[in-house]
């Protein structure tokens, strides 16, 4: 049997992996390692197993259970090697329950098998842990062929890859504890994907702590105000991300005024992917927003969301309160399928339609003023019918076509007034200004030339636009002079017949017959009479406007289903990611305080009936509209009666028109298995941390975006940890960051953090413990561990003994 000899680990800094590119093997058992192991205390080990160089298979003088225990206790790690290989590989001279035995000792946590053999008659139950190979922990597999040479090492078998904080024996062995996250056959891919590198404080509770964040799971770990929270809510400060819920509003607010301080500088170094993979620092000083550095540290114009995207964070219990709002959650599940957040689409629309609403109200108040005004026409005609048996009319003739006239030049001023407020407003508009602006990024681009012809046509728009503007104003200014000068022109050509008119008035007066009522009345009706044309000029343009605002609701409605069609994918992509755990469904949010409001603006008094309608499940704001606009026996189908139904029709087409912008949107309904036994249960069957616990398995697989929660465990219940949380942590590496802060050991200990930070305060100020930060192949990390989160060993064992495990 050879003498033990160590490998070579190779590290990987972006992946944390180690590859294993040099072991020494033998057909009885392996030892890898490298570091303090004293290595010649396992060489004597092998000697006093009672093999010699050279002798036969089978006969080393010591069984199989006494090698694995002797090795392990003088601190080897022992592989079986070339297990597939024959005549000599374990799996190919043993099977069924001798070779279960073998299998299921205690002290074996790894075989290495050669993938150029073919495979040996268990191979398959062996590595799958089934049947009577069924361990307690899974064995891992590793490649262990023998390297005679550099050119062997291109070969499959030769190599395979460790997750190891430093390439040592201590942390191989942890490392073979754990395959599913620390070991691989081949080179691990790790998706390209946003992080947070490094968080640092200059000031307040964490004055001069620099903290690096691993790409994939983070724990952050300490004693009770040691500043775990302060750290979470330190990011979120720097990145300007503000709490979802109303508590954890004020409670972020209190650490920044009471923790933090004014004057502290926090910045937060983040690595983008998109378009390229680039490093930015975010520096924020409270209470000052934040700032944007790129790699040389010089600010750019960029906001956090720009450099790092976006990073979703939850403090102390805010999981809990988010569990019980379903719309929030509908929102959490579209992100399964990228639509998650604002969408601009949507909102131009409604806004579009707000405008159009508005619109259509001032040219209908318009147009009820017209015609109110008009109306007075007949009463006005009957006055001066009134005049027609006196010699008012006649003597007067002369004087009414002088008013007829004169309410010419009044409408022309009024038209050419109008058209130019209206010009004005064009040619001020934003849109038309920005055509003056130049379009930045086409000198030095590829397609230059045709990027051109786009800035040139803005150009040239903006110029005719230009010209046409200044056309129209000249325009404007000389029909306005035209008529003036028209008006100048009359006064001087009937001024004797005006003052003729006047002796007329004053011996219509003597013999009472008053005359200036008459002329008073007839100017206003003719002034009525000129101004009637615009009437249907205003009906013209509220026809206009409401088959826009047909199209529009039709754009909102796709706009509608558009967002029901994503969240049905964003549920399947969910309940998939879920695996059943836990079941989203869609259903209409019962939130309906929006409605309400729109109501109550227009309401007064009693609205128990309304109420009771937009509450119903099957309501909606659409059909209300339409039975407002039917009248009383359609809102009879809502049961709304009598005066309720009254304040309805009494608020008519304003209120119509704003229900029907509205939609009740779909919220989801979140189920969880609870057991294979006891089925789904909603949300109202949950505790508190079960469904705190439903939020965060959805959360975990929503999206690729840096994840950060302070301390789950508070609300969640410990069995789910394990069985739920712990195992999804798992699952997420290489694909997701996520930072903890916790107190139970199942988040950083079998979550496998790849970074464990240790806090400790002096009362006045936390930092990191004395070798706090590292991961658990250090020893070091795994006794703070041991003392933070178990209690320490003598707690542990205690609880292990009364547990009788």
């Amino acid at each position: 049997m050879p003498l033990f000899q160590p490998c070579d680990l190779r590290k990987d800094p972006n992946t944390g992996y180690a590859a294993s590119s040099r072991v020494t093997t033998n057909p009885v058992s392996t030892t890898w390692g490298q570091g303090p192991t004293d290595f010649s205390t396992v060489n004597a080990s092998i000697g006093r197993c009672g093999g010699s160089p050279g002798c036969d298979n089978g006969t080393v003088g010591e069984s199989y259970a006494d090698i694995m225990e002797r090795m392990t206790a003088d601190g080897a790690l022992p592989i079986p090697a070339h297990v597939n290989v024959a005549p000599a590989g374990m799996l190919t001279t043993r099977s069924g329950q001798p070779l279960a035995a073998m299998i299921k000792n205690p002290d074996l946590h790894a075989i290495g098998i050669t993938p150029s053999a073919p495979d040996a008659q268990d191979q398959q139950a062996v590595r799958a842990g089934t049947g009577i190979f069924r361990r307690t922990h899974p064995l891992t597999t590793v490649h262990a062929d023998d390297v005679m040479g550099p050119r062997q090492l291109r070969d499959v078998g030769s190599s395979c890859w460790f997750k190891v904080s430093t390439p040592s024996l201590k942390s191989l062995k942890l490392a073979v504890r754990t395959p599913e996250t620390r070991v691989s056959l081949t080179d691990p891919a790790v998706a390209a994907r946003p992080a947070i590198k490094q968080v640092s404080w200059v000031g307040g509770y964490l004055d001069g702590v620099t903290l690096p964040i691993s790409n994939d799971l983070t724990a952050i770990i300490g004693g009770r105000g040691a500043g775990k929270s302060t750290v979470i809510e330190s990011i979120r400060y720097a990145l300007d991300i503000d709490a979802i819920s109303r508590q954890m509003k004020t409670d972020h607010k209190n650490i920044v005024d009471n923790v933090l301080h004014a004057g502290t500088i926090i910045r937060v170094e983040v690595e983008t992917v998109t378009p390229t993979v680039q490093r930015f620092t975010v520096e924020r000083e409270v209470p000052h927003p934040p700032v944007v550095l790129d790699a040389d540290g010089l600010q750019t114009k960029l906001s956090p969301v720009d450099a790092i995207g976006s990073v979703e964070i939850f403090g102390q219990h805010e999981l809990a309160e988010l569990a019980g709002d379903p719309p929030s959650v509908a929102e959490l599940v579209r992100r399964f399928e990228g639509s998650g957040g604002e969408d601009a689409e949507l909102a131009r629309t409604l806004q579009k339609l707000r405008q159009n609403r508005e619109d259509l109200k001032r040219a209908e108040d318009g147009k009820v003023e017209l015609e109110n005004e008009l109306a007075r026409a007949g009463r006005l005609e009957e006055q001066v019918r009134h005049y027609e048996t006196t010699d008012v009319p006649a003597k007067l003739a002369g004087q009414q076509r002088l008013t007829q006239d004169q309410a010419i030049f009044k409408e022309g001023k009024d038209r050419v007034a109008g058209a130019r407020r209206s010009h004005t407003n064009f040619m001020q508009a934003q849109q038309v200004l920005d055509l003056a602006a130049p379009i930045d990024g086409i000198e030095g681009a590829p397609q230059a030339p045709r990027l051109q012809r786009v800035a040139t046509a803005v150009a040239t728009l903006n110029a005719k636009l230009t010209e046409l503007g200044a056309q129209a104003s000249r325009a404007f200014t000389s029909a306005e002079a035209e008529i003036n000068s028209a008006q100048q022109e009359w006064e001087t050509a009937t001024a004797d017949e005006l003052a003729g008119y006047g002796k007329v008035l004053r011996e219509l007066n003597e013999l009472g017959l008053e005359p200036g009522k008459y002329v008073a009345t007839k100017a206003e009706l003719t002034q009525l009479q000129a101004a009637k044309p615009r009437l249907a000029a205003q009906v013209q343009q509220i026809q206009n406007l409401l088959a826009q605002r047909d199209g529009l609701l039709g754009e909102l409605r796709q706009h509608e289903i558009r967002r029901t069609e994503q969240l049905h994918t964003a549920v399947r992509a969910a309940n998939e990611a879920t695996a059943g755990v836990v079941v989203v469904r869609p259903v209409p949010t019962t939130d309906r305080r929006r409605i309400l409001e729109v109501i109550r603006g227009h309401v007064t008094g009693q609205r128990t009936q309304i109420t009771a309608a937009v509450n119903a499940l099957d309501f909606s704001p659409r059909a209300l509209a339409a039975a407002i606009r039917s009248g009383g026996d359609a809102l009879a189908d809502f049961d709304i009666r009598g005066a309720q139904a009254a304040g309805l029709m009494s608020a008519g087409e304003a209120l119509a028109r704003e229900l029907e912008e509205l939609s009740v949107d779909l919220a989801v309904e979140v189920l969880l298995q609870i057991d294979g036994h006891s089925g789904l249960r909603t949300m109202d069957q949950l505790s508190k941390g079960q469904r705190a616990t439903a939020l965060l398995l959805l959360l975990l697989g929503a999206s690729d975006a840096p994840l950060i929660i302070d301390q789950p465990e508070d609300d969640l219940d410990n069995n789910f940890i394990y069985k739920g949380i712990v195992r999804n942590l798992r699952t997420l590496k290489g694909k997701r960051q996520v930072i903890a802060s916790t107190h139970n050991a199942n988040v950083p200990v079998l979550g496998d953090a790849e970074l464990i930070v240790a806090l400790e305060s002096d009362g006045v100020h936390g930092r990191p413990a004395e070798g706090g930060i590292g991961s658990l192949d250090d020893s070091t990390i795994r006794a703070l561990a041991e003392n933070l989160l178990e209690g320490g060993p003598a707690a542990f064992n205690a609880r292990h003994h009364l547990y009788g495990f």
